[in-house]
């Protein structure tokens, strides 16, 4: 029975996976909801020697990510006590244990997983982030604006960017 149920689940989990939908814009019931706002981790650096370029070039990246996490985190803080619905304010790594206290919203943007900081980005290449929501309950995705690599540790805009959205909407 337990091979039936997890054939049956890896046959059907890709069109759970595409089930999800994508809006540009605010959810309308956010106002009523909770929402999750993800903190940066520091990452793990490891002591061994960058010995190439590249390796010498993502070691930088780490470091700076590790810097600029902190100011980020305080940024986050401050600004969010300007939102004005129910929020909790988590690490990527542990949000999800809010859900089952009721949180139906989170503010993601792929930067937050630190995958960008494990290789080095061709050269003069800029990079672009989308931030969103996501509902927690199907999946879907709020388009919410883009930023560059260079602004996505600056939570005072993130926030001053969500707060404009909610307030043409909600007022």
């Amino acid at each position: 029975m337990i091979r039936i149920t997890g054939l049956l689940l890896i046959t059907l989990l890709p069109f759970f996976t595409f089930a999800q939908r994508e809006y540009k814009g605010l959810p309308d019931d956010l106002d009523q909801q909770k929402i999750i706002f993800i903190k940066y981790e520091p990452i793990n650096i490891s002591d061994e020697e960058a010995v190439s370029e590249e390796e010498i070039h993502i070691l930088t990246r780490k470091k700076q990510h590790n810097l600029a996490t902190e100011q980020a985190n305080e940024y986050l803080q401050t600004a969010a006590i300007d939102y004005p619905f129910d929020y909790a304010i988590a690490a990527h790594s542990s949000y999800e244990s809010l859900i089952p206290a009721g949180y139906k919203y989170v503010l993601e943007c792929n930067s937050f997983d630190n995958e960008r900081l494990m290789k080095s980005p061709e050269s003069g290449i800029l990079l672009i982030y989308d931030f969103h929501i996501k509902d927690l309950t199907t999946g879907d995705i709020y388009l919410l604006f883009e930023l560059d690599e260079m602004k996505v540790y600056d939570y005072r805009l993130i926030m001053k960017k969500l707060l404009k959205l909610t307030s043409k909407k909600f007022n």
